[in-house]
């Protein structure tokens, strides 16, 4: 059977469990998987454009978690 996909509060209580190192890791990973979906999109050969919504929403939640994290450590 399929793998169950996370709600988006599973996927937000993953990030606020993260550290700003794990942070900064997984976002470049999802930075390079953008990439590799927009040329996969470019050339025709993605399945499923909206895991280009997908990974572009969750580059989001990262960058939004680092800045909430970075001004917390500020004030």
């Amino acid at each position: 059977m399929a793998d169950k996909k996370k709600t988006k509060k599973a996927q937000q209580l993953d990030i606020s469990q993260l550290g700003v190192d794990e942070l900064r890791t997984k976002l470049i990973t999802l930075e390079s998987d953008l990439t590799e979906a927009h040329k996969s999109h470019a050339a025709r050969e993605l399945a499923n454009t909206n895991r280009l919504r997908e990974l572009r929403k969750d580059i989001a939640r990262i960058n939004t978690a680092l800045n909430t994290n970075h001004n917390e450590e500020n004030a």
